[in-house]
């Protein structure tokens, strides 16, 4: 059997080779690190079942991302790291995320252009900490199940890992995941109107030694493929398929799932900008203890419109998950985000998101049904160009059968600065 980071580690290697070296062309390059730290009472900060007792938990909180960006007239490439600690002061132990994301995309003639991306991510499901502030970003559209792309690099209609998808079937377990995932893929412009596009990906998620019993460690592969054709300026449609398919460590768990769409695009204007697919789901699910198989709708929307001092992204998805348990889920979701600039750099932010698994199996120790609502909103203001600080407010609730409905109340404090490249 091949190393799972062999792959990824190859796929780095294609993704930093696309950088090119002393071109005699523009170049810009941006080093910085952003460093965030704060104070926070959490009424459950793991959302454990019981642990909503009204006590709660104060703790300190840390967060450190480097990056490194360059671009060129026809590359661009991103190295960003992430690390995350919280500190409680009484009733649980300390808690770190960390990981990294490169990602590099190049023009390879007028027609053809080429990204390579790998991440890794080792977090504990369901534990709060420093979260997103600042303005909505319109361009940072979310693909489910992998992730948000780096500015500049996202590729629409494929899609780039990174910040890992948390498995809702593992919230309240206190429990770490570890998720490593590469892509690569092209885009061709195979005439005035016409672009095809495809992707191929695989991940490796595991829970390490100390994880529950249940737990089934998997690697996992993937590719998509579309054609899409442009009506006028502002309007393109297309069609798109995907397929995924999931082997567990334990001998007789695998799964697949497959999904044609059909995709719009508008933009009205420089304001609004709108992306929709729509088509529909296949997913096996098998364990040692039979198959099952089930259909359904696939699809996703995201939407944002940009103003001078607003910003508002409204996003929805369904299709499937692989799980920790051993089973391919549907998974439902949605959100919207809005931000508000008071000043030049004062800003206050809100969102609300909902989403949903449910199982396609009866024959693993998965809850059938687990949802989860989380709430926030911030208030940011600057005190000099690099030093800011603020304070937010956030809620959470998580709810299944054998679950229960454990639910957290945030408060937190925070300042943040940029050293280094201020763009």
């Amino acid at each position: 059997m091949s190393h799972p980071f062999r792959p990824a580690a190859a796929l780095l290697t294609v993704a930093l080779a696309t950088v090119p070296a002393g071109q005699a062309v523009a170049q810009e390059t941006a080093v910085a690190v952003d460093v965030s730290a704060g104070g926070s009472y959490s009424t459950n900060p793991f959302l454990i079942s019981g642990d909503s007792d009204g006590k709660g938990a104060f703790a300190t909180e840390l967060s450190v991302t480097p990056q490194v960006m360059y671009r060129d007239e026809r590359s661009d490439a991103a190295l960003i790291a992430r690390y995350r600690r919280s500190d409680y002061i009484d009733r649980y132990n300390s808690a770190e995320g960390y990981g990294f994301t490169a990602q590099a995309q190049r023009a390879l003639n007028p027609l053809l252009s080429a990204n390579a991306t790998v991440s890794f991510d080792s977090s504990i499901v369901g534990q709060s900490g420093l979260g997103v502030v600042g303005v909505v970003d319109p361009s940072l559209t979310p693909v489910p199940g992998i992730g948000l792309p780096v500015p500049g690099i996202g590729v629409p209609g494929v899609g780039v890992p990174g910040v890992s998808v948390p498995d809702l079937s593992l919230i309240g377990l206190n429990q770490r995941q570890n998720t490593l995932a590469a892509s690569l893929g092209a885009t061709l412009r195979v005439g005035p109107h016409d672009t095809l596009n495809g992707s191929v990906n695989a991940n490796r998620v595991s829970y390490g030694s100390n994880s529950n019993i249940a737990l089934l460690s998997s690697r996992g592969t993937g590719a998509t493929i579309g054609y899409s054709r442009a009506l006028s300026e502002r309007t393109s449609v297309g069609i798109q398929g995907s397929g995924s398919w999931t082997e567990y460590d334990r001998n007789g768990f695998h799964g697949s799932s497959y999904s044609p769409q059909g995709t719009l695009s508008h933009r009205l204007g420089a304001q609004l900008n709108l992306d929709l697919a729509a088509g529909v789901v296949f997913i096996s699910s098998t364990t040692t203890r039979g198959r099952s198989n089930v259909t359904g709708f696939s699809g996703s929307l995201s939407g944002c419109h940009t103003g001078n001092r607003s910003a508002q992204c409204l996003r929805a998805y369904s299709d499937a998950q692989a799980t920790a348990l051993g089973d391919i889920s549907r998974r439902y979701g949605g959100s919207f985000d809005y931000s508000y600039r008071l000043r030049e750099n004062d800003v206050l932010r809100a969102s609300i998101g909902y989403s949903r698994l449910v199982a396609t199996s009866d024959n693993t120790l998965q809850i059938p049904q687990v949802s989860y609502l989380n709430a926030d909103a911030a208030y940011e203001r600057s005190f000099t160009r690099r030093f800011f600080g603020g304070a937010s407010v956030g809620y959470r609730q998580a709810t299944g059968g054998g679950l229960g409905n454990p639910s957290d109340l945030i408060f937190r404090l925070f300042v943040r600065t940029r050293l280094g490249d201020r763009r």
